[in-house]
């Protein structure tokens, strides 16, 4: 194949989906960015709640994935604000908190999905990869 059909083809490859990725713990989040990106993903990574909130809903992202447990505002707070704003982007929670009772108030507050931390980058892919299909 030639370089200028390679080029072509990458021309017509469709754009890398963007995440939205809220994580309190500094560790946490670059990790989870950089093995995200590492598999094709463009990231936007947001340390609170309140910063994404201030983006009014004109964040661009394709997919949410909010931490449960932060400060001042929990993952289930920013998902009922997310929500007010009408922001219906596909939402992920991520918690190393996980029970029953937990996914079922993330689900009713408009979490399509509940991620345990820490979980295989697979899972995780996998996850992503259905809510934007």
């Amino acid at each position: 194949m030639s370089s200028t059909n390679l080029s072509s083809d990458r021309a017509k490859a469709a754009p890398a989906s963007r995440l939205i990725l809220v994580e309190d713990d500094e560790n946490v989040r670059r990790s989870m960015t950089m093995l995200l990106r590492a598999r094709g993903f463009r990231i936007d990574a947001f340390r609170n709640g309140t910063e994404l909130l201030m983006m009014n809903g004109q964040h661009g992202g394709d997919c949410l994935l909010i931490d449960y447990k932060m400060p001042r505002i929990d993952g289930l707070e920013l998902m009922r604000r997310t929500r007010e704003i009408n922001d219906r982007t596909p939402a992920i929670m991520i918690t190393g908190f996980y029970s029953d009772s937990l996914q079922e108030r993330a689900l009713q507050v408009g979490y399509s999905r509940v991620v345990e931390k820490p979980s295989t980058p697979a899972i995780l892919e996998d996850t992503i990869r259905q809510m934007l299909s």
